[in-house]
């Protein structure tokens, strides 16, 4: 009997420098150090070329759409995938969302789960949209280079940020695995969320459902075909992003706004806004006074564990989650360890 796989992908950006910051010759041999981390339970596959393909950003990005959009379809397809890793966001990936048939995960007869986070959001709340499929909205293991280096210089040693970066690479490369593995398991994640109240008032219902992600991804998404899964009718929303000013989150919140989002919105988690090392979140809670209907209290609540930040906590989308009141100002949203993602 085949064994459940957890199959690789890199559908945006090239994963080809992630790669030879751990070390390896190349993504075959990722994939083999990410079947060693995560035993036996599993089988890893992934397509090599498309995971450490080359990207050129003045002439389209990528030239394998196809092959890309037939990589996930067929992960998607096949009963004998438990998960799909997108071991890097970047870019490229949302304009290939019209050539997948997400029309094979009605006839799944098991589970699946999509991890990735940034770029990744459309895929991953589009598979949270289906009964068999579930999309967990979590850092793609690639960001720690980042994560890692800008942690090191935060820190203002004498540590030089990348070596810093190579020498803890490898072992928090395998804790996220390791904690994939815990969520597929049923035993939800190492990691957590806590949440202060910005605005509004705590909400009386102690379970909520989530959907959304990096707000540039999940505001190209509105209008579109794929419009359901990231309408927060009865949801919140949870938006979070990196690198963009605060009017062009001005100019995205507004689109939000008149497509009717706020109508129904049943609340808005705002993770970490920076660009740079500039901390925007405070600047992108003082716009939403401007968009949010007056006649209606939305609690919005902000987090500094999901995001483009190290470490990130990961969320379960379109799923129901427990929301506990730690204090006045503090909660915790938890993770459904009584069943498996």
């Amino acid at each position: 009997m085949a064994r459940n796989r957890i199959h690789l992908i890199g559908p945006a950006g090239s994963c080809g420098a992630f790669v030879r910051a751990l070390g390896l010759a190349g993504a075959d041999e990722l994939i083999t150090l990410v079947q060693r981390l995560v035993g036996e339970a599993y089988r890893v596959t992934g397509n090599a070329a498309i995971i450490e393909t080359t990207e050129d950003e003045a002439h389209g990005g990528r030239a394998d759409d196809a092959q890309r959009a037939a990589d996930i379809q067929e992960a998607l397809a096949d009963d004998d995938v438990r998960a799909v890793v997108a071991i890097r966001g970047g870019a490229w990936l949302t304009r290939v969302m019209p050539h997948i048939d997400f029309s094979v995960l009605d006839r799944r007869s098991g589970p699946i789960t999509v991890f990735g986070f940034s770029e990744i959001s459309s895929l991953v709340n589009i598979v949270a949209g289906y009964t068999q499929g579930f999309g967990v909205y979590d850092m793609s293991p690639a960001f720690l280079t980042y994560g890692l280096r800008k942690r090191a210089a935060a820190a203002q040693n004498a540590e030089d940020p990348k070596a810093a970066m190579r020498s803890h690479l490898l072992g928090e490369f395998g804790d996220y695995f390791r904690d994939v593995v815990r969520m597929l398991h049923g035993s939800g994640s190492a990691r957590t969320i806590t949440a202060k109240l910005c605005s509004g008032a705590w909400p009386t219902n102690r379970v909520i459902e989530i959907v959304g992600g990096n707000l540039a991804i999940v505001s190209a998404l509105v209008g579109t075909r794929y419009d359901a899964c990231i309408r927060p009718d009865g949801r919140w929303l949870l938006i979070e992003d990196v690198n963009e000013k605060v009017e062009r989150i001005d100019r995205m919140l507004a689109h939000f706004s008149l497509a009717g989002f706020w109508e129904s919105c049943a609340g808005l988690l705002v993770g970490d806004f920076h660009l740079d090392n500039e901390h925007l979140t405070p600047s992108v809670c003082e716009l939403l006074p401007y968009h949010l209907p007056s006649e209606r209290s939305i609690p919005v609540l902000t987090t500094r564990d999901i995001g483009h930040v190290w470490p990130m906590s990961p969320v379960p989308l379109a799923r129901p989650l427990p929301l506990a009141i730690i204090d006045d100002d503090t909660c915790r949203i938890g993770f459904p360890v009584d069943q498996c993602v």
